[in-house]
């Protein structure tokens, strides 16, 4: 599959997501700006990167990151904390990094964004996914567009995928808002690993064959 195929089913399918949370007030859009903007810049220099650049060490390194945040998130979490002050700039260089990561990988880049704002920020889970939803809406749009500009998007098969994971997120998401957030935090842990393990296979068996 195309690398920029993803980006373009992750547009209308993020939006379909937000839509949810955004309703019942799970976006904190103070928090949106500062990492959509610097995240444009990284999707768009990652989107061009992909020219230059051998994905598959960046990959099994994101595997490895991936797992452990898949490991952590469930447990990392207190209730009584409140949420974490965190400084404007290094909001700006995460913002960065996830649309690096989004635009070179192909990925939304909410893998790593929604760990990041229930982790360090300490962000309730329901409001970690709807803000990386609008973040992560911003970022894929220009990404997908340099991405199809460099001829690695497949629009047959972008098509039929937005067929399907469109209301896949329209209805997931008017589910997990309903959610407890223990049972939100166990289901994307596992989510992460697998993802993790999916992308190491591929990955390692890519290098040795």
């Amino acid at each position: 599959m195309a690398v920029g195929t993803p980006l373009v089913v992750n547009i209308p399918t993020a939006l379909a997501g937000l839509y949810a949370y955004n309703k019942q007030g799970f976006v904190d859009y103070k928090l949106v700006p500062f990492l959509a903007l610097p995240g444009i810049v990284g999707a768009i220099a990652g989107s061009y990167g992909t020219r230059f650049v051998n994905g598959s060490i960046i990959l099994l390194i994101t595997a490895g990151v991936i797992f452990i945040l898949g490991l952590r998130v469930p447990f990392n979490y207190r209730n009584d904390a409140g949420e974490r002050e965190v400084k404007h700039l290094y909001l700006l260089i995460f913002g960065f990094l996830i649309g690096l990561f989004s635009g070179f990988l192909g990925l939304g880049g909410g893998f790593l964004l929604v760990p990041f704002l229930t982790l360090f920020i300490r962000k309730d889970v329901k409001s970690a996914f709807g803000t990386s939803l609008a973040v992560i809406a911003a970022i894929t749009i220009p990404a997908a567009v340099v991405h199809f500009y460099l001829g690695h998007v497949d629009l047959r098969l972008a098509g039929l995928l937005i067929l399907g994971a469109v209301p896949g997120a329209f209805l997931g998401s008017r589910v997990a808002v309903r959610l407890s957030n223990r049972l939100l935090r166990v289901a994307f842990s596992l989510l992460l690993l697998v993802l993790a393990g999916y992308l190491g296979y591929n990955e390692l068996v890519r290098l040795v064959s």
